[in-house]
């Protein structure tokens, strides 16, 4: 059966619902070194490791898995060439896909294969019988080849193939990004950058804050969604 974009996200957020109600799932997460969360979190819980005590510790589904299948250094070239070791083999219910980082190194004349790219990932997902959650990357201060206005055509793009196939979006770098507007802090707030590209342990709970907004799954009395602490992480803890 055909969907158009439209019937593709309510479809998808219907399903999400059901998730949430129903029997154990797997919730997989691809993408690079951000999903991955190595170094630069400084041994606090990265933006997938807070999701998982969301879910499977506060909301109590303790028999769904929460896999972090994100790799330093990837790209979605290098996703699509392992996508069954990645992805597929895990057989997720909901797939959650950040890219962008380091596909951006190819300049402006990527643009146009990383949307390629992208749609076949989510071909990909919808193949295996993934939900599939798309999302923007944090902005980058800059560094090389990496800049913030190139960051920001390439968060266009997530966004125009999300709109396109009616996929769920998670949109960080648009949270990001007004919220260093409000805080006067230019490209993102003070401290949720830990270097020019990679978010520091302020800015995972930030991501985390939007997905569980996204998935509606956010609560203020929350431990994870409010972490009470959180203003007193440091960026170099």
């Amino acid at each position: 059966m055909d969907f158009t974009a439209d019937e593709y996200v309510r479809r998808d957020v219907d399903r999400l619902r059901e998730v949430l109600a129903g029997p154990p799932v797997t919730w997989t997460f691809i993408g690079d070194s951000i999903t991955q969360g190595v170094t630069h979190t400084h041994g606090w819980r990265n933006y997938v490791e807070l999701f998982a005590e969301r879910v499977r510790g506060e909301l109590d589904r303790r028999g769904d898995a929460v896999i972090n299948s994100g790799v330093s250094g990837s790209t979605t070239q290098d996703l699509l060439a392992e996508f069954d070791w990645r992805a597929g083999r895990f057989a997720p219910d909901v797939l959650f896909v950040m890219f962008g980082t380091n596909d951006m190194t190819d300049d402006e004349e990527g643009v146009r294969g990383f949307r390629f790219r992208l749609d076949q990932i989510i071909q990909r997902g919808r193949d295996v019988g993934a939900t599939m959650v798309l999302q923007t990357p944090p902005p980058v201060r800059g560094e090389g080849a990496r800049t913030p206005d190139l960051m920001a055509q390439y968060a266009a793009t997530v966004r125009d193939v999300a709109e396109g196939l009616g996929v769920v979006l998670v949109d960080h770098a648009d949270t990001w990004s007004r919220a260093a507007k409000e805080a006067g802090d230019g490209i993102a707030p003070d401290g949720w950058l830990d270097d020019a590209v990679h978010p520091g342990p302020r800015g995972h709970h930030a991501m985390v804050r939007t997905l569980l907004e996204v998935l509606d799954l956010a609560d203020p009395t929350s431990a994870v969604y409010s972490l009470a602490d959180a203003a007193q992480i440091s960026t170099r803890a």
